[in-house]
């Protein structure tokens, strides 16, 4: 596995680079999101369709109420026709609204789901030294004489 900030090597998975602390396993909070997201259009998509069912029993019942009063037929025609055109024009608005969401979701599901365990050579061989984590951190001690009184 490799920091995807840094670049250096890591023998095992750790949740912080040794070099340079960057954050390396993802964290609940990108799944959640995914989660969330996933929620939200489900949500959107219910509400869609029952937009869907309403508008158009909306329309049917219209006709068959305009019919059965006697209205011209010009009359029902033209509600037939501004109703179709209302429903449709709704429909396209949330159909695309709820693919926007979709492609937002994908977004996310991707960089949660980001690969870190390879690297191109020419990314290692631009990379530094690797310095040790506990150089110059280390101490000697003198011993401490007492002196008993």
């Amino acid at each position: 596995m490799y920091c995807h900030s840094c670049g250096i090597q890591l023998t095992q998975q750790m949740k912080y680079c040794n070099r340079c602390g960057a954050l390396l396993i993802k964290t609940d909070a990108a799944a959640a999101e995914v989660r969330r997201t996933q929620k939200r259009l489900d949500n959107y998509l219910d509400g869609l369709f029952w937009v869907t069912v309403i508008g158009l029993g909306v329309i049917i019942g219209g006709l068959v109420v305009l019919k059965k009063f006697g209205f011209p037929e010009w009359v029902w025609i033209f509600y037939l026709s501004l109703s179709l055109v209302a429903f449709l024009i709704n429909f396209v608005i949330n159909l695309l609204g709820s693919l926007k969401m979709m492609g937002g979701s994908k977004q996310i599901l991707e960089a949660y789901e980001a690969n870190t365990t390879e690297l191109n050579a020419a990314d290692v061989a631009q990379l530094p030294p690797v310095a040790s984590v506990t150089e110059n951190t280390t101490r000697t001690f003198e011993p401490v004489i007492q002196k008993r009184s």
